[in-house]
């Protein structure tokens, strides 16, 4: 019975001294989450190419689809090619606002700030999932 309240008086002594969260693992999480996000970015930039190439040959694609109205999918397709900028400008908003050095910040400020951005970022990355997949999805339709 001794040596168990020696063990566990030990492991609270352990648990007390061990250091408390580094604002580094937080800021390693973010940057890492970004790197992910923008491998996204790539389909971003592809579907929105394909959408313009479909917007300019709108002719070919009325030819493999009479009963299309060119009019209504090119609205469309504009839309979509819109949808996609914006998601892509808030991705960039977020880099360029986005403070990797916290000179002058506390470790807890720090770590907030870290966390706040991974929120930031997540959002990003919901937003580029939905549509490149509305997109990727009309794209489908005509095999672009």
């Amino acid at each position: 019975m001794k040596k168990i309240i020696i063990l566990m008086a030990y492991a609270i002594g352990l648990a007390a001294c061990s250091p408390t969260a580094d604002y580094k693992k937080e800021r390693d999480e973010v940057m890492v989450f970004h790197d992910k996000v923008m491998a996204d970015h790539g389909v971003i930039v592809e579907n929105q190419m394909k959408l313009d190439t479909l917007t300019r040959n709108l002719a070919d694609l009325k030819l493999k689809f009479p009963d299309l109205d060119t009019l209504k999918e090119k609205e469309h397709m504009v839309s979509l090619i819109a949808e996609l900028s914006a998601a892509e400008e808030q991705m960039n908003t977020w880099m360029h606002q986005f403070e990797p050095d916290v000179t002058g910040k506390s470790n807890d400020e720090s770590i907030s700030y870290f966390k706040n951005e991974k929120l930031k970022i997540q959002s990003v990355d919901s937003l580029y999932k939905k549509e490149i997949k509305v997109s990727g999805a009309y794209l489908n339709k005509y095999q672009k």
